[in-house]
């Protein structure tokens, strides 16, 4: 399984245990405080907003609860409150949750996920006509990458890498960071964490886009990548699009919940 970034692991969350009953009992609660990234979707129109939740999580009645903050279609903010809802399994790591009774604090319909091992998450809800969804940086650890020459087509595949987006206060610029980078065709891995800031971001109806014509690594002189081009699409849970390395077209596919895990 691919290690955590930790760039992403820093940009998540800060986590405070709360034990329960006496010393000699295990942890069985934890909270978290997330940056979310929420867009505000009505027809063809889309507000991005960045704020913080609190997420409350119950290991042995398996209940989650979330503080959030987002701004609605209009631009205005609000915070909200969930009640405790709870997890169901969908493969080894993922949990599932929602909340459709009807809301009193505007919100209705709720709905998300949680990767116990990536820690993302990922929440929509319905605010009247407008439908919000809300991610944490949004962290592909489940891809393949295909490597091309383009000069004489051959080619490799590997899912060795995973690939992070942590997006600024704007929605407007992101970090790109990938795990686990092979920019030949021999598979090997060349660099543990590279990283490349200032990428250009555009939210949509259905996600992101991701683009930049070329963009230096932290390691200068080496990785430089170009003709970015990376959609985020399906509300965030798909990963597909490209970019040049090293004389390589490098495509990305992949889920943000596993291979085919549909929200």
């Amino acid at each position: 399984m691919k290690k955590l970034s930790f760039l992403f692991i820093s940009l998540l969350a800060v986590t405070l245990l709360t034990a329960c009953g006496s010393d000699d009992e295990p942890v069985n609660k934890q909270t978290i405080s997330a940056t979310m990234n929420s867009r505000a979707i009505n027809g063809d129109d889309v507000v991005f907003s960045q704020g913080t939740a609190k997420v409350e999580l119950n290991y042995t009645d398996m209940t989650i609860q979330f503080t959030s903050q987002y701004k609605d279609a209009d631009g205005q903010s609000h915070t909200f409150n969930t009640p405790e809802m709870p997890m169901r399994a969908t493969n080894n790591t993922v949990y599932s949750f929602s909340n459709t009774a009807s809301s009193t604090t505007g919100i209705d319909n709720f709905q998300g996920k949680i990767d116990m091992f990536s820690g993302m998450m990922w929440f929509s809800f319905m605010d009247g006509d407008t439908r919000v969804v809300s991610t944490t940086h949004l962290y592909y650890a489940y891809t393949t990458t295909t490597m091309t020459n383009l000069d004489n087509g051959n080619h490799a595949e590997h899912q060795k890498a995973a690939y992070l987006f942590a997006l600024d206060a704007r929605g407007e610029t992101c970090i790109m960071q990938i795990s686990d980078l092979v920019s030949t065709l021999n598979g090997t891995v060349d660099a543990a964490e590279v990283r490349y800031d200032g990428l250009t971001v555009t939210p949509t109806p259905t996600g992101y886009t991701i683009t930049a014509d070329e963009v230096e690594s932290n390691y200068k002189g080496f990785y430089t990548i170009s003709d970015v081009n990376i959609t985020l699409n399906d509300q965030c849970n798909i990963i597909s699009g490209s970019f040049m390395c090293n004389g390589l077209k490098h495509e990305i596919s992949g889920g943000l919940f596993g291979f085919n895990s549909p929200i």
